[in-house]
């Protein structure tokens, strides 16, 4: 299981369950990575449908950050560098 949410932060948390076998492949990972930001975004909601603040942004940024690091794959961590193009 993989929260969405860093745990130094004092956010709502949100679960993800999956199949650690999923993480076999970068498929997988990929799959992974988009439930995790699924899950991003209703931790740090946004109430403007069509903008998103600095706060919320950073929000999600942390949260998606805090749950690739708790799953601790290489596999899905690739996926995420390459998501946020800080590899």
């Amino acid at each position: 299981m993989a929260s969405a949410a860093a745990p130094d932060q004092d956010l709502p948390t949100i679960t993800v369950k999956y199949d650690p076998t999923i993480l076999d492949s970068d498929t997988g990972a990929r799959q992974l990575y988009a439930r995790l930001a699924r899950a991003a975004v209703d931790v740090c909601p946004s109430y403007e449908p069509h903008l998103i603040s600095h706060q919320v942004q950073e929000c999600r940024e942390h949260a998606i950050e805090g749950a690739v690091a708790k799953v601790h794959n290489p596999r899905l961590a690739a996926v995420y560098l390459s998501a946020t193009k800080r590899g």
